[in-house]
């Protein structure tokens, strides 16, 4: 199965509330965990009601010193209210010590039945995250349309395509069209790069996507969900055929 990388290069354009919808959204005949892989300690426990200590990352590092476990991965983890396992982590020290000693490619083969999304946040060049880079099978950037945001993207666009393709996604409303991005990352990265969607920076549905009352109503209706619906069928899409030849990317 595969291993994705979901982060952002700047501000917070949304990549937890990204990974959510697309994990609620996942087919259920493919099966699939998400883990947060944040330093800086991630949001999925305090946003959907879970234990944010126990389990969580740190937890599962923790017993997990002398060889990985299908087992104990599966114990470790949560559920999101009516939806997938998640592997949350706890904010602090205690999650960037479990980052540390996390072989994301020797959990990824121990889980061989398993779609993994990962929850980076901030895609930073530093170990241990370029250790989790070396591992995925596709790394989605989450991208705000303006200036400073896409700059960056294109930056380093190039090293984070270097091995593996490199998936953006367009969030809300800005001076640049999902075209002129997808344009631009092709040029700079020889067609290893590309933009996957564009996703509407629906607020309302965000915020819906983690109330109990509504939550169904959000998956089916919103306009997160609806916009959120052609990443998640292409990402499954390029899961399930491997990754493909950077010269023959897939285009949204």
């Amino acid at each position: 199965m595969s291993l994705v990388v979901f982060g952002s290069l700047k501000e917070a354009p949304g990549v937890t509330t990204l990974v959510a919808c697309v994990a609620y959204q996942w087919p259920r005949h493919r099966r699939v965990a998400v883990v947060e892989a944040d330093a800086d300690g991630g949001s999925l426990a305090p946003r959907f009601g879970l234990n944010p200590e126990r389990p969580s990352l740190a937890s599962f590092v923790a017993v997990s010193r002398h060889g990985l476990s299908e087992g104990e991965f599966w114990s470790a983890c949560q559920r999101l209210p009516g939806g997938p396992a998640v592997l949350v982590a706890p904010g602090g020290a205690s999650t960037g010590a479990a980052l540390e000693q996390m072989d994301f490619g020797a959990l990824d083969r121990c889980l061989r039945d398993t779609d993994l999304l990962i929850d980076a946040g901030r895609l930073r060049a530093a170990e241990p995250q370029a250790r989790l880079y070396e591992e995925a099978d596709f790394i989605v950037v989450v991208v705000r349309p303006q200036f400073e945001s896409l700059a960056l993207l294109l930056d380093r666009a190039e090293a984070l395509s270097a091995r593996r393709p490199l998936l953006a996604v367009v969030v809300g409303d800005g001076t640049y069209p999902g075209g002129e991005i997808d344009s631009a990352l092709r040029q700079t990265t020889g067609d290893r790069a590309w933009v996957l969607a564009t996703v509407s920076g629906d607020t309302r549905g965000a915020a819906a996507l983690a109330a109990d009352g509504s939550r169904e109503r959000a998956l089916r209706r919103s306009l997160l969900a609806r916009t959120v619906r052609p990443v998640t069928d292409l990402l499954v899409h390029l899961c399930s055929a491997g990754p493909p030849a950077l010269s023959r990317a897939v285009s949204a």
